[in-house]
């Protein structure tokens, strides 16, 4: 691993952040991020770092403070405001307190931050205040996990690290962890050997320093060491697997989605890890053995729960028998984990709320991880961890054997007070979708972008998609910026089987199945249907304002009937449909018969628990009336183009988002399929019947 500490990055940092938090915490924020960006070091909110210093409160005092990594924060893109400020006197004296409980710890943190609005400090702010040293740097390196997860770590440590090594065995983070530092460091002082590092068994490193580069030099210096040991001592060998196919994750995905839900009863987003090191790990023949142990460090078990589910190959084309395989299979894992929950929970008595028993990650063989959380970015983290912990698995395997902390240390930290305590807090009502899978066509603009942002306020996860990829681009930048892993774009052509085909399948594979699918795209075709410019238009109309839906509907139906979960189809038809007007029949026919395909759908699916329903709008302002088609339909109506958007029964304009607030309604009306909602102002003569 080499030192990426810049001294123009760090000056840079100082130039920024200087004025109003001074150098010192700047630093403490520039190499921070040095380690949050380098994943085999911190991952997803793992880590933590501080830095002492004086600060001038607003009375005029100068005092001591730690400043310390803050709850929520991730090192990688950390700010200032993410190192709340202590008082270093008062920890440091809590330090000498005989015991403390976990939440007396927390209480008493906050009561000495200098601004009691900051982030509550990190669990390890006592051990931080402890260590006498200005700079301090902690991290979850994988090449050290690699040595404290095998037998005989303490040795190890010695030989890897040296004599001035500080080894803490396994100590849960907090009150206990603090005082245990201190004792041992104490007493290695004492004994004329100042320790220059750090290692908590089955947990990580840490490193200090008078500066922020010397504290950052040498974790980058004790992990390389630890690196070069693990490869020497004895090198991973794997097997070289061919790649599995993205088609045939994407087919077993939403199978593998509806078996989780139907078990649980709920929906979740997915991700499949299909990496080389991945695939390879989930075809050694001693996986069953290495993977049940637990963790690599046992923080990992709040994402990842204590251990993965383990799948024998499966076949998407055999669906009765892969369905009938992970339904006893989750069954199973559930079971075992109640009983792991039962064992423990008798061997540590106290109050505590039984958390879900589903897996989170999915070990298959040739294909890889699956993994699972409440939104995409869960999943990804899931998988993120999973995979660094293959690497700490393989490489102790390697060695004399992989041997993380104990089951009880391991549930010791899923049923946390202070873990449990956050549960209590963030119990209530979501988000009407949230958890769900949308698609949309037609998203680059109208109805169909209106339609996407009213998913996604409303928690979906929502795949956008238009035949003008330039166009939705530049459309959906606000909806990527604001909700990141929640959209989805794909170029798609409504016409094409193949394009639609396509588009679902990586849709499916991006987020692991579908619940909601609104078929929007559509296009405008006007003229008298007699002669032969009015057959090819109704041609050419029918391809995309009939079959183009039924093309949509085929494929994503196809995926709900997997996913076995229930779903909805949602299809954008028109008031023309009951309602023709003058020289507008190409393009009313097939929206009339657009109608039609609803109500069957409706029939045919409903066995599978899938509601097909439409929503007729109006003379809503869209592109649709471009190229001087929005004159000529209000001519055709005899009024003026402002007067066309109000010729109905409430005089008021309708607007894109109300239909958006129509597809809404119909995606969370479980008990509604068949139906059609008109979304117009109110037009007499194209009210449904």
């Amino acid at each position: 691993m080499e030192s990426r500490y810049r001294a123009a990055d760090a000056a840079q940092f100082v130039e920024t952040y200087g004025p109003r938090w001074g150098e010192d915490l700047a630093l403490r924020v520039y190499t921070s991020r040095l380690l949050g960006q380098e994943p085999d070091l911190v991952l997803h909110g793992g880590g933590n770092t501080s830095v002492k210093t004086r600060v001038t409160e607003l009375v005029g005092d100068t005092t001591d403070v730690l400043y310390v990594k803050g709850s929520g924060w991730d090192l990688g893109a950390i700010e200032p405001e993410g190192f709340p400020a202590c008082r270093l006197a008062q920890l440091r004296r809590l330090c000498e307190l005989p015991s403390m409980t976990d939440e007396q710890m927390v209480s008493l943190l906050r009561s000495h931050m200098l601004d009691p609005s900051a982030p509550t400090p990190s669990v390890e702010a006592l051990l931080h205040a402890y260590l006498p040293f200005k700079y301090i740097d902690h991290t979850h390196a994988d090449a050290v996990l690699a040595i404290v997860d095998q037998p005989g770590s303490k040795q190890l440590v010695r030989e890897v690290f040296g004599d001035r090594v500080l080894f803490i065995p396994y100590v849960m983070p907090g009150f206990a962890l603090a005082k245990k530092v201190a004792d041992l460091f104490r007493a290695l002082t004492r004994a004329g050997r100042e320790p220059n590092v750090m290692i908590l068994d089955k947990h990580g490193i840490f490193t200090w320093g008078e500066s922020a580069m010397e504290s950052y030099e040498r974790m980058i210096t004790n992990v390389t060491r630890a690196e070069r040991w693990v490869e020497e001592a004895k090198p991973i060998s794997r097997r070289t697997i061919s790649s599995p196919s993205p088609d045939a994750c994407a087919r077993l995905a939403p199978m593998i989605r509806g078996a989780l839900a139907r078990a649980s009863g709920e929906r979740w987003l997915c991700s499949f890890r299909m990496s080389p090191q991945m695939v390879s790990f989930c075809d050694r023949d001693d996986l069953e053995e290495i993977t049940q142990k637990g963790p690599a460090t046992p923080d990992h078990v709040l994402r990842t729960k204590p251990k993965p589910l383990l799948l024998p190959p499966l076949s998407p084309e055999d669906r009765n028998k892969t369905k009938a395989t992970l339904d006893a299979a989750i069954t199973a894992y559930a079971e075992d984990y109640k009983d792991y929950f039962r064992r423990c929970a008798a061997a540590r008595p106290g109050d505590r709320r039984e958390l879900d028993p589903w897996p989170r990650v999915l070990l298959i063989e040739g294909l890889g991880a699956f993994t699972v959380g409440k939104t995409r970015k869960d999943a990804e983290i899931v998988a993120d961890i999973y995979e660094h912990t293959t690497g700490v698995i393989e490489q102790a395997t390697a060695n004399a054997g992989y041997e993380p902390a104990s089951e009880l240390d391991i549930f010791d930290v899923e049923y946390w007070s202070l873990e449990q305590a956050k549960l209590k807090k963030s119990a209530g009502p979501g988000k009407p979708l949230d958890r769900h899978v949308a698609f949309v066509t037609g998203a680059a603009s109208g109805i169909g972008f209106a339609t996407a942002q009213a998913l996604l306020a409303a928690g979906a996860h929502v795949t956008l998609t238009d035949r003008d990829e330039a166009a939705l681009a530049r459309a959906a930048k606000p909806l990527v910026d604001a909700h990141d892993d929640r959209v989805f774009l794909l170029p798609c052509d409504v016409t094409s089987k193949d394009d639609v085909r396509a588009a679902i399948r990586k849709a499916t594979l991006r987020f692991g199945g579908l619940d909601v699918v609104v078929s929007n795209a559509g296009t405008a075709f006007e003229g008298p249907i007699h002669g032969e410019q009015g057959d090819s238009a109704l041609r050419a109309s029918l391809e995309v304002n009939l079959l183009g839906h039924q093309n949509v509907a085929r494929f994503a139906a196809d995926i709900l009937i997997q996913q076995g979960a229930g779903g909805v189809l949602l299809f954008n038809a028109s008031k023309s449909a009951f309602n023709q007007g003058p020289d507008f029949g190409p393009y009313a026919i097939p929206k009339a018969a657009l109608i039609a395909l609803t109500r069957q759908y409706a029939v045919d699916l409903a066995p599978h628990n899938i509601r097909a329903n439409a929503v007729n709008a109006d003379r809503i302002r869209t592109g649709i009336f471009g190229g001087g088609m929005l004159e000529a339909r209000a001519r055709a109506r005899g009024v003026g183009v402002d007067e066309y958007f109000r010729a109905n029964l409430l005089r008021r304009e309708t607007t894109a988002a109300d239909v958006a607030q129509a597809f809404l309604y119909l995606a969370t009306a479980e008990a509604t399929t068949g139906c059609v909602i008109t979304v117009d102002g109110g037009n007499a003569a194209a009210f449904p019947r």
